[in-house]
């Protein structure tokens, strides 16, 4: 107790000390002097003053992490909406895997064990390229459908596909299993997106039964094609077996560009559907299509094929498809070209005044890299309003019986050697019969044109190419298995075929034979429809026929068999020299080499 009072006794002599001025136990330092400073204080409130607002400074709390967050996300979302509105204004390429349609074309039933073709068509309807693209094809390799077991073909390099480019590729596969299994052929394409380094893929699958097809298909067709020029398909359905159960139909699919003219024989829906439950195996049907192709040269066109049955709610489409196949024609520049213009105007239709002239020019050009030498140029007149008498060919010569215009070199200098490139035109013009006071009536007055042209390609020396042209005709019975043949000399060469329109034509250069293989032959073919084959040649004589009528051709021998007697026909005509009293161009003493 006494130690605490003498602690407490300490501390206030302590605190006494320190507050007493005049004492000098504590040291004390004088460290500066404080001033007066006056602040102006305003006699009332000011309500919207610095003072509200150093308040609210005071008061204010400092901003959230969430709402920082919030403030980015709207600024983020307001960019993208700008930038997606940008897109969509400015049409930005765009790549979608559902605008990129892959179609697997070929026979659905295959015998186990044979080699099997597929034709695969890629269409890429995006408004981008599909760039480094590659097509895989994988089908089961033993005879089940083992995933782990798979056969897969050498990828496929197809580089670019453009924007609404359509691209084919064949392919051949070997399928085995039991009868009436299916089994899956994959066609996988793998492609970058426009100016992406991403990989995306696209699949489809295709079905195959493991059984001999009812049914083949086969269409004859050219691989090109000149726009506006009529062509021929013919497509041939073969019975292997008996028709299944159901109507069997053939369907013809065609470009959006090709014009329908006709078909042998008639369809029976809408020019693409021709009823099957007539074939026989001992009789295939074989359907001729003619039309035009219009397009731009470099565009191919693509017609597709399926035999099958309908559907029994749309007659018009196959449902079941027994067999498929498609062919692809290209559009090509013709070699010399030739365009009508009537009163300087190039229209399909014109219009003129009966009695009045017409003034016609037609307009010639050589789209070859070679010069073409006699170049000739026709022109039919028909219709039922021009007046024979007022036709003026200017330069050419008028065939009245045949109501044709004819200019060649003899009437036309530039005609006999056209350099590659060249351009020219020769002119006519003609009279509409005047329909005022006409004692009789004329239904639908109308005059057409139409133009050909054609020449000789020279070759090397002093050789020219010609065209040779098999026409064939048959009035009576159907021909089955006909074949003609010929030989050609030693002197000649064989150049190709030249519009054969699908014919099966061929040449061995051993045997120097030349094969037309020509199948069925249906009665009246040269009357209500022609079968012909053209192919090019080239005749280089030598001095030691100069004086002489060379031939062309061997003699042309024609085989087959009657459909009906099952006799054995055979023709032979005489063989094709020089002495070409056929060709319009034709003079008399041009058959003999000269020197």
């Amino acid at each position: 107790m006494s130690d605490s009072n003498e602690n407490r006794n300490r501390i206030e002599d302590v605190k006494r000390h320190l507050y007493d001025a005049s004492d000098q136990t504590v040291n004390k330092a004088r460290e500066g002097v404080l001033h007066p400073v006056n602040h102006p204080v305003p006699s009332t409130w000011n309500v919207g003053g610095n003072t509200d607002n150093l308040d609210m400074k005071k008061n204010k709390q400092p901003t959230s992490i969430f709402k920082k967050f919030f403030l980015g996300a709207i600024i983020f979302f307001i960019a993208t909406l700008g930038f997606a509105l940008y897109v969509y204004i400015n049409g930005s390429p765009s790549v979608s895997s559902d605008k990129i349609d892959i179609a697997i074309l070929g026979n659905a039933f295959a015998k186990g064990g044979e080699e099997l073709s597929l034709q695969i068509e890629i269409t890429n309807r995006n408004n981008a390229s599909l760039e480094l693209a590659n097509l895989v094809i994988e089908y089961p390799k033993g005879a089940k459908d083992d995933m782990t077991d798979m056969i897969r073909l050498p990828k496929e390099s197809i580089g670019t596909i453009s924007a609404g480019q359509t691209i084919t590729r064949e392919v051949k596969v070997t399928l085995f299993g039991d009868e009436k299994s299916s089994r899956n052929v994959k066609a996988i394409l793998e492609y970058h997106p426009e100016g992406s380094n991403a990989i995306f893929s696209k699949e489809m699958q295709f079905s195959v039964t493991i059984s001999s097809a009812p049914l083949s298909l086969s269409i004859k067709a050219p691989d090109q094609a000149t726009s506006d020029q009529t062509i021929e398909l013919l497509v041939t359905a073969t019975l292997n077996t008996a028709l299944p159960e159901g109507a069997t139909m053939l369907q013809v699919t065609y470009p959006n560009n090709f014009v329908f003219e006709s078909s042998t024989p008639s369809s029976i829906v809408g020019n693409s559907i021709w009823d099957l439950s007539s074939l026989t195996q001992t009789e295939p049907l074989v359907i001729s299509i003619k039309g035009k192709i219009v397009g731009q040269s470099g565009d191919q066109q693509v017609f597709h094929v399926y035999a099958g049955t309908t559907s029994p709610s749309d007659k018009s489409k196959i449902d079941v498809v027994y067999n498929s196949l498609l062919q692809s024609i290209a559009i090509t520049k013709p070699f010399l070209e030739a365009r009508i213009l009537v009163d300087n105007v190039d229209l399909p239709v014109y219009s003129a005044s009966g009695g009045e002239t017409v003034n016609v020019q037609v307009v010639w050009s050589n789209n070859l890299a070679s010069r073409i030498a006699d170049t000739q140029l026709i022109v039919n007149l028909g219709g039922n309003a021009f007046d024979k008498s007022q036709i003026d060919p200017v330069d050419g010569f008028y065939d009245s019986a045949n109501n044709r215009i004819i200019w060649d070199k003899n009437t036309t200098a530039e005609l006999a050697s056209v350099e590659p490139g060249a351009k020219g035109s020769v002119s006519f013009s003609f009279k509409p019969i005047s329909l005022i006071g006409s004692a009789g009536s004329i239904k639908s007055p109308q005059v057409s044109l139409d133009v050909s042209i054609r020449g000789n390609q020279p070759s090397q020396g002093s050789a020219l190419i010609d065209i040779v042209t098999w026409t064939l005709s048959n009035s009576v019975n159907s021909i089955i298995q006909s074949q003609a043949k010929s030989v050609l000399p030693i002197y000649v060469q064989w150049i190709g075929p030249q519009n054969d329109l699908g014919e099966n034509l061929s040449f061995n250069q051993t045997t120097r034979e030349v094969v037309w293989n020509i199948g069925t032959v249906r009665p009246n073919t040269g009357f209500d429809s022609n079968r012909e084959v053209s192919f090019i040649i080239s005749l280089k004589p030598s001095l030691s026929q100069v004086g002489s009528i060379p031939q062309l051709m061997k003699e042309v021998s024609l085989s087959g068999t009657d459909s009906f007697t099952n006799t054995i026909l055979k023709s032979i005509r005489g063989p094709i020299t020089t002495f070409l009293v056929n060709d319009p161009k034709f003079k008399s003493g041009n058959e003999r080499v000269v020197q």
